[in-house]
């Protein structure tokens, strides 16, 4: 990729924001837009270029990486990106995470568009994008993966080819069950040993040296014991996956019993601690009084 290469990227908030960063660290300024007016000044006061819309993005650029939070929002995209692109037809690089069906009837719009569309879902959040430890998950054509193969090696230097379109939200979704369960678990796990008395950061050191040990741990543990919810992820975020990840099992005749509590701890650390804290505040629906909870004497 060079200097002047036209990069457009719609959605600017933590995830579009972390990689918009990686471009401009790349020399790379690239083109943004969002609907909140405040996001789009924290983008150009980093080095980036705000259009008006989607639609005058779209016409400005080759490739666009769309970064919103939902499959509603990538088809709302679309519709601009279908009036503002040029004869070219830029190449979209899809992170946001759809339901598999949404995604594949996205692609097809867009081959009836005459553009080129990589679906490209990310493993992990928004700092570990900025440190480049996140991966990137890659379904399509694969001439279209290798035609933008330097502009992913900045987004995401890891990255996994899973097949066709569909299929890296079908992995995307089983990962992030794995994940959000993980971090369930790590949260009971240190509500747990504080209630038994144990000094929380010497249980966090103790588990990371034992057979239980996983990745959130080192992500999500220390902000867990000290309550530190700035947002790496939004928690209403991990709520809408676990949410597309229970609709999708159900489509498969399936039930996901961890899964379904789990987004019942969700809502409910919601409920205590708002939106737009960071995932690991899911502890504090652990945490709290159990109103139903009595002492035997």
């Amino acid at each position: 990729m060079t200097a002047d290469a036209q990069v457009g990227i719609v959605g600017l908030g933590l995830m579009g924001t972390a990689l918009s960063a990686r471009l401009i660290d790349a020399k790379i300024a690239p083109i943004g837009f969002d609907i909140d007016p405040v996001r789009c000044g924290m983008f150009e006061a980093s080095g980036g270029m705000v259009a008006n819309s989607v639609r005058e993005l779209a016409a400005r650029t080759r490739t666009i990486i769309v970064a919103v939070y939902s499959g509603e929002q990538v088809e709302a995209v679309f519709d601009e990106i279908e009036d503002g692109a040029d004869a070219a037809r830029p190449v979209v690089i899809c992170t946001t995470t759809c339901a598999p069906a949404e995604i594949i009837g996205i692609a097809e719009r867009a081959s009836r568009a005459g553009m080129l569309l990589l679906e490209a879902p990310i493993s992990g959040n928004s700092t570990e994008v900025l440190d480049g430890t996140a991966t990137a998950l890659l379904a399509g054509d694969d001439a279209v993966i290798d035609q933008v193969r330097g502009l992913l090696n900045i987004l995401c230097p890891r990255s996994l080819r899973i097949g066709a379109i569909g299929d890296a939200s079908r992995a995307k979704f089983a990962i992030n069950l794995i994940l959000q369960n993980n971090r369930a678990a790590l949260a009971e796990g240190i509500a747990f040993a504080e209630r038994l008395g144990l000094d929380g950061h010497a249980f966090l050191a103790a588990a990371r040296q034992s057979a239980a040990y996983s990745r959130v741990m080192d992500s999500k543990g220390e902000k867990m014991l000290t309550r530190d919810y700035r947002p790496q992820s939004h928690i209403a975020q991990t709520l809408k996956d676990a949410e597309l990840i229970i609709e999708e099992a159900g489509r498969c005749g399936m039930q996901l019993p961890l899964t379904t509590t789990q987004a019942d701890l969700l809502r409910t650390a919601i409920a205590l601690e708002g939106p737009d804290r960071d995932s690991a505040a899911v502890i504090e629906a652990i945490r709290r009084p159990s109103t139903s909870s009595r002492v035997l004497r």
